[in-house]
């Protein structure tokens, strides 16, 4: 019988959560669909092109409402359950609060376990067939042309300048500042292109100023072709170049090991990749939350009161999301702390509600 009881709860909490899901996302589409034909005549697109992008959009949309639409749709199904006083006749079968929550958490699971596939696969990957799709819709053969310019990158004592990066195997106007040990210019080259061939850098047409420690004698030397030997090669050089926040789990994990290797701050990429390795944490802290809520300040009362505080406590927990992000960034916090803080200040206030209430 208990186990009847648990496929019951974890098919209506299942099937609610992938409801709210299914409408939060059809909202944002029919949103995104109108700014898009908004730009239809200015962008050159057509309706098939936009319909493609309002497609691939599908995978940032679930990560973004993912612990919102996990917080509503387990108060719908639990409110559900309160409908039909079917709670009564649960407990009467010896079931306590805990296991059926241990029973909602089984449901949302396979959700929980889709946002770090989504974080991982999908999401990188559909918004990279985005940048593609329309830069192909638009004939320009190379998209990082017209994005990355005045591009800056260090290199153990090397500071590397480069005008303009055409292709992630191709960069142009690259200048090289080398310091000594002291922290004192030493050299500057000048390359105006540098391709990569053979797993390795070849800086071609390449100018070379030496400067001497008191600064007074400069030497200049010119070379066809210098080899150059950085740790930077074209998979990492297309990954710090885009947005941290459509970057996968692991390439996040390479960019902040690369940063680490040259002496650079990686706390923004580092706070980006705990957030998506603790995903599935603040699902199962917001479903803990509906479960609080139902048997707490909200039971008996109207879906539609239930459903407007739970959007209150969805924004809340998005809100102090953003801030701890941003004070981590800021004030020098572990990003590991920062991204547990809203899920633990959450998961502490529901165990004093249900301890209330109870």
């Amino acid at each position: 019988m208990c186990g009847i009881l648990n496929k019951y709860i974890r098919a209506i909490l299942f099937s609610s959560i992938t409801v709210v899901f299914l409408i939060l996302i059809s909202l944002s589409s029919i949103i995104r669909l109108v700014d898009e034909l908004r730009k239809i005549e200015i962008e050159n697109y057509s309706i098939f092109e936009v319909v493609i992008f309002i497609i691939l959009s599908v995978p940032k949309d679930f990560i973004l409402f993912f612990p919102i639409a996990v917080l509503l749709g387990g108060l719908i199904g639990l409110s559900i359950f309160e409908t039909h006083n079917e709670f009564i006749a649960i407990q009467l079968f010896g079931y306590s609060k805990f296991q059926i929550f241990i029973s909602a958490i089984k449901a949302a699971m396979p959700i929980l376990l889709c946002s770090l596939i989504f974080n991982e696969w999908l999401m990188p990957n559909s918004e990279k067939m985005i940048y593609k799709y329309r830069d192909h819709s638009q004939n320009n053969f190379y998209l990082v042309s017209e994005k990355i310019k005045n591009f800056w990158f260090r290199d153990k004592d090397n500071f590397v300048h480069v005008e303009c990066v055409t292709t992630y195997e191709e960069l142009l106007g690259v200048t090289l500042y080398n310091f000594n040990k002291k922290q004192k210019l030493n050299k500057i080259f000048y390359a105006k292109r540098a391709i990569f061939i053979n797993k390795v850098w070849n800086l071609l047409d390449v100018t070379e100023l030496c400067i001497s420690e008191n600064m007074h004698t400069i030497n200049n030397s010119k070379f066809s072709c210098v080899e150059w030997n950085i740790q930077l090669n074209p998979k990492i050089l297309s990954m710090i170049t885009v947005r941290p926040n459509i970057l996968s789990i692991s390439n996040l994990y390479n960019c902040i090991k690369y940063f680490n290797q040259n002496r650079q701050n990686s706390r923004h990429y580092q706070i980006i990749f705990w957030n998506k390795i603790l995903s599935p944490i603040s699902g199962i802290v917001m479903m803990f939350t509906a479960l609080t809520c139902t048997f707490g300040p909200l039971y008996q009362k109207k879906m539609g009161f239930k459903l407007f505080i739970g959007s209150i406590i969805g924004f809340l927990f998005y809100i102090l999301n953003q801030i701890f992000s941003v004070s981590s960034a800021a004030h020098n916090i572990s990003p590991v702390f920062s991204a547990l803080i809203p899920s633990i200040v959450f998961l502490l206030l529901s165990i004093m509600i249900i301890r209330i209430y109870s």
